[in-house]
């Protein structure tokens, strides 16, 4: 097991560490303070659904499920990842089932159906909406939300709080954007020289607890493994693609190609050749008027 020190939060077991336990008065503190600062809901009492640590697979997204005591239901992750359409997809999706999951059999939609919240933490921009805090209902087209909406979902954009820092400076900062800017660059020296806040003590507590623990250490570095070769594997695949479709694309030229110069489009025959054939068509091609010629001087092309 690794002897290393533990200290990002963007690693989604220290971020759950940090928020997992509805015993722990430093994780409820935490809890109410993303909850009450992101969603603008007021919550007296929080109730963990999900506090196991330890993901049941390698994929697993380790989020922190919470109800409140009037039966909200709020979701909180952390994506340490960019913005795509996958994602995307995976959030919506994700909403609905939660959404769905409240039904009982025999029970009135309204006796059983109380508003999801997620809260995506997430280490990117997106261009269109350059905010901290992108928040997500159900709108008419006037920009009116749904009467009893029940689907709200909030992307907190990390990379954005280092422009409040340049514009606030880290003395002026709140609390809630003090933690969002300890999520995105970890407790760095200007972090540590003020003491006077609450967040930041709770915050590098947590930090020091975690790192005792040579069990949880062993759970963040097989996540930070798991995730670069999720990521390399991902490049690996979008390399790959680039290249079959550049040669496609190049396959389809030259198709395209001889049925403008001969009037044949020869599909089945052009794939067959061989890289030095097709090489030689965009030479050839021009030396020769007949296509019966043309074709017997690229067959005679040998590897």
């Amino acid at each position: 097991m690794s002897k290393q020190f533990c200290n990002d939060f963007k690693n989604d077991v220290l971020f759950k560490y940090l928020l997992y336990d509805d015993l722990d008065p430093d994780c409820i503190f935490m809890l109410k303070l993303f909850i009450e600062n992101i969603l603008n809901i007021k919550c007296h009492q929080i109730t963990v659904l999900n506090p196991d640590l330890n993901p049941k697979d390698k994929d697993m997204v380790l989020d922190i499920k919470v109800k409140t005591t009037n039966g909200d239901i709020i979701d909180i992750e952390m994506q340490n990842s960019t913005f795509s359409k996958s994602h995307y997809c995976r959030f919506q999706q994700y909403g609905a089932t939660l959404l769905a999951s409240q039904k009982e059999k025999g029970k009135d939609y309204t006796e059983t159906a109380h508003p999801v919240y997620q809260i995506i933490f997430i280490d990117d921009i997106d261009k269109d909406n350059l905010k901290l805090i992108d928040t997500y209902r159900s709108i008419n087209d006037e920009g009116m939300v749904e009467k009893y909406n029940l689907t709200t979902r909030s992307y907190v954009q990390l990379p954005y709080i280092n422009i409040i820092r340049k514009q606030k400076g880290l003395k002026r900062m709140t609390g809630i954007e003090l933690a969002l800017y300890i999520f995105k660059n970890g407790i760095d020296n200007d972090i540590i020289g003020l003491t006077d806040q609450g967040v930041i003590s709770i915050m590098k507590k947590k930090l020091e607890k975690f790192n005792e623990e040579a069990k949880l250490r062993d759970m963040y570095y097989k996540r930070d493994l798991n995730r670069a070769a999720n990521e390399s594997e991902k490049q690996e695949i979008y390399e790959k693609g680039l290249a079959e479709g550049e040669t496609k694309g190049e396959l389809k030229r030259t198709i395209n190609l001889i049925e403008a110069r001969y009037g044949i489009r020869e599909e089945k025959w052009v794939l067959s050749l061989n890289e030095k054939q097709l090489k030689a068509i965009d030479k050839i091609i021009f030396e020769e008027i007949v296509y019966k010629k043309f074709k017997q001087r690229i067959d005679e092309i040998s590897e």
